[in-house]
C-alpha cells in the first residue's frame, strides 16, 4: 500500500479518478484503495469530482467506440492482397521506366537501382497515401482508415514508423496471431471501419 501511495502522489486527479472508476478492474485492491486515499487527501469537491468522473467516462466511451470499429482480420487480409497487387503494378511500371532510362550491361548497378526503386515506391505508396488520405487502395475498397489508438489522424512521424515496420520479416503473419499486427503495435495505430 505504501508503495502505491508514493507512486500515486505524482498522478493527476483525472488519472486517479480513472483508476478508481473505469480501470478499477486492472488494478489490485490495494492499489485502488491507495488511489482513493490520495483523492481523499486532495480534498476534491463533489462538483469537481463529478466533472472528472464524467470526463473519464466519456474518454472510455470514445476508446470503446474505436474498438467497436476496428476492422476484422479478413478485412486486413483483403487490404493486404489489394495493396500487394497495386504495389506490384507500380514496381513493374517503374521497371519499364528504369529500362528505358538506363541502357547498361552492368547488372549489379541495375540491380542496386532496382532495389532502391522498389524501396522508394514502397515508402511512397504506403507512406504518402496513409499520411494524406489515411488509406491505401485496399482500404478504399474495404472502407477502412488508419487512426491512432485515440482515434486521431496519424502525424508524419507515426506514418513513417508504421511504413518502415511493414518491412519487418513476418509482419504480415503477425495478423494471424492478433488483430493488430507489428506495424500497428510499434506505431500505436490501428485500422478501423470508416464511419458513414
Amino acid at each position: 500500500m505504501n508503495n502505491y501511495a508514493q507512486r500515486f502522489k505524482n498522478l493527476s486527479d483525472k488519472e486517479l479518478v480513472r483508476i478508481v472508476t473505469v480501470e478499477v478492474h486492472k488494478y489490485e485492491p490495494e492499489a485502488v484503495k491507495a488511489a482513493e486515499a490520495e483523492l481523499s487527501k486532495r480534498g476534491i469537491g463533489k462538483l469537481k469530482m463529478a466533472e472528472l468522473v464524467k470526463e473519464v467516462a466519456q474518454e472510455n466511451t470514445a476508446v470503446q467506440e474505436i474498438q467497436d470499429y476496428v476492422s476484422s482480420s479478413t478485412m486486413r487480409f483483403t487490404n493486404f492482397c489489394i495493396d500487394f497487387v497495386v504495389y506490384i503494378v507500380l514496381v513493374l511500371a517503374g521497371s519499364l521506366a528504369l529500362d528505358s532510362v538506363f541502357v547498361t550491361t552492368e547488372s549489379d548497378l541495375i540491380l542496386g537501382i532496382g532495389y532502391f526503386m522498389m524501396f522508394v515506391i514502397f515508402m511512397a505508396y504506403y507512406g504518402l497515401s496513409e499520411f494524406y488520405f489515411q488509406k491505401t487502395a485496399g482500404k478504399y475498397v474495404t472502407k477502412t482508415i488508419v487512426v491512432t489508438k485515440e482515434g486521431a489522424k496519424p502525424d508524419a512521424t507515426t506514418i513513417i514508423i508504421r511504413t518502415l515496420c511493414r518491412l519487418i520479416p513476418f509482419d504480415r503473419l503477425s495478423f494471424l496471431i492478433t488483430k493488430n499486427g507489428l506495424h500497428d503495435r510499434f506505431s500505436n495505430t490501428t485500422v478501423i471501419r470508416e464511419k458513414d
